[in-house]
């Protein structure tokens, strides 16, 4: 096609899904079609037969394994306006919801569990079988953990922070805004990084009262078999071996922690955040209204990690089914990595594919699903579709986001994108992305202060960075196109603003 033709194709698209004069928010993060393609759909009709209204489209674009997914504006606050009504209308509404989600996940670990065996002696039909079982139970749990709760997290600053800022003007206490909404949004759950590295501390003390103990065999065995996924994500899967946590903890036990105090510190931060908390919608005499909206920002907080949990999970799962599929078929991982589910029987049975396909969405694509069906696009019009609607000129030069962990702190920037990236944060350093996960945490630790372009009350970069005890701005929405690899900066997590000082 000639750029005449490919910009009246471009127009097709975007007239055809009503793409112009809509908002956005947005996420990017590192991910590949397969195991990111089930997270399109789920928030569509799976949420809809829960919620009873679901988001119209979801929409994602896939350039050399980065992802730049797009949340509709306009749906998220139909969806986060209901349910907030509902809890409001309904105090028990909130539970139930909760109550709902776990049935629905206890189903989905079930689904899972039946994935333990040996793939390579099951039928072509048995495993087509067992991949829908699985496949199935994962879009109906996930549509429950993220369908509602990234619109009411993402969005806090449009109608959650309103809320506490006339509280503390009536008290003129205008300045304390920041300080105050972190203390009500602060989790009152341990995380699933807490929750292993809690683990891993007590093997600690084993290996301090004696390196050869001989029960540490079977405990690192013990320790990898239940948190082997926990660097995975939706690009890159590895099982975490037990020799790997012995290195971890060995490099603890030469960094002088002491497990029993560590241990203390994680316990007594709950407790504290609980303290504090309630002593504080006491002191402000918050209305019910703010209170519903404290406790859906704590569940949604404790979803939101299980939910990360059982993604990073799935995504074991997800590569065993294409690996062993595609050593059926003769395509390796790299090209069954840019397959869907959909496709899968038609791979398998039938022996259809095409290579210059899968290619051509490696390189780039852009996946739409709607609540009639999805389409896949890839080829040079994506990029162009891209940049037409999505990329706008960057203008701002001041960094400015919420608060998710209080501090100050200097330090050189890191931009991160992608897990390989990982190795080049130095101790001290400002860690910079589009929005944090479980992976980073290696980095996050080492990390003088943290920014985030996404994220939102109950994000990732929130709930580690408070565990963590690091500075931590999220939602700049430009911090990645404003920093450069190599910048000091000064973190005032505080006030939520990022200063360039070389």
């Amino acid at each position: 096609m000639n750029a005449k033709e490919d910009e009246m194709k471009v127009q097709e698209i975007i007239s055809k899904y009503h793409l112009e004069n809509q908002s956005w928010t947005h996420k990017g993060f590192h991910s590949v079609l397969h195991t990111f393609f089930p997270v399109g759909e789920e928030q569509i009709l799976p949420l809809k037969k829960h919620f009873g209204i679901g988001h119209t489209m979801t929409i994602f674009f896939l350039k050399d394994n980065y992802l730049n997914w797009y949340w509709n504006d306009a749906s998220m606050e139909t969806i986060r306006t209901e349910f907030i009504k509902r809890v409001h209308a309904n105090p028990k509404y909130l539970i139930n919801w909760l109550s709902l989600w776990k049935k629905l996940l206890k189903k989905f670990i079930v689904a899972y569990k039946k994935c333990d065996c040996d793939l390579s002696k099951l039928s072509d039909k048995k495993i087509l079988v067992l991949y829908k079982q699985f496949y199935e139970a994962y879009i109906d749990h996930y549509s429950i953990a993220v369908g509602i709760q990234d619109p009411f997290s993402l969005h806090a600053d449009l109608f959650f922070i309103p809320l506490i800022k006339e509280v503390l003007a009536r008290k003129g206490r205008e300045a304390d805004l920041q300080q105050v909404f972190v203390t009500l949004t602060n989790p009152i759950t341990e995380s699933f990084v807490a929750l292993e590295y809690k683990d891993r501390l007590k093997i600690l003390q084993v290996m301090k009262k004696n390196p050869k103990d001989k029960r540490l065999p079977a405990l690192l065995q013990k320790h990898s078999k239940k948190w082997f996924w926990v660097e995975n994500n939706y690009a890159v899967q590895r099982e975490l071996s037990p020799s790997y946590f012995a290195e971890k903890i060995k490099h603890e036990l030469h960094l002088g922690l002491d497990p029993v105090l560590e241990l203390k510190k994680i316990e007594e931060r709950i407790s504290q955040t609980k303290k504090e908390k309630k002593n504080l919608i006491k002191e402000l005499k918050l209305s019910k209204e703010i209170q519903n909206l404290v406790r859906i920002s704590e569940v949604f907080t404790y979803m939101q990690d299980e939910r990360k949990k059982y993604v990073l999970i799935s995504n074991h799962y997800q590569r065993r089914f294409c690996e062993e599929i595609g050593k059926r078929v003769g395509l390796s991982w790299d090209e069954m990595a840019y397959t869907i589910y959909p496709e899968l029987e038609q791979i398998l049975l039938q022996k259809k594919f095409d290579r210059v396909i899968l290619a051509s969405r490696k390189q780039q694509c852009v996946c739409i699903h709607t609540e009639k069906d999805y389409e896949i696009i890839n080829g040079p019009l994506v990029e162009q579709l891209h940049k037409k609607i999505f990329c706008l000129k960057e203008t701002e030069q001041e960094i400015k986001g919420m608060c998710a962990s209080q501090g100050k702190a200097q330090g050189v920037v890191k931009i991160i994108q992608k897990v390989h990236d990982l190795v080049n944060v130095y101790q001290g350093d400002v860690l910079v992305t589009s929005m944090t996960r479980p992976e980073m945490v290696v980095a996050m630790e080492k990390a003088a202060a943290i920014i985030t372009d996404e994220g939102g009350i109950t994000s990732h970069a929130a709930i580690v960075s408070r565990e963590l005890g690091v500075p931590c701005i999220i939602g700049t929405k430009n911090a990645t196109a404003l920093l450069k690899n190599g910048d000091l900066v000064e973190v005032d997590a505080t006030k939520g603003i990022v200063r360039k000082l070389k």
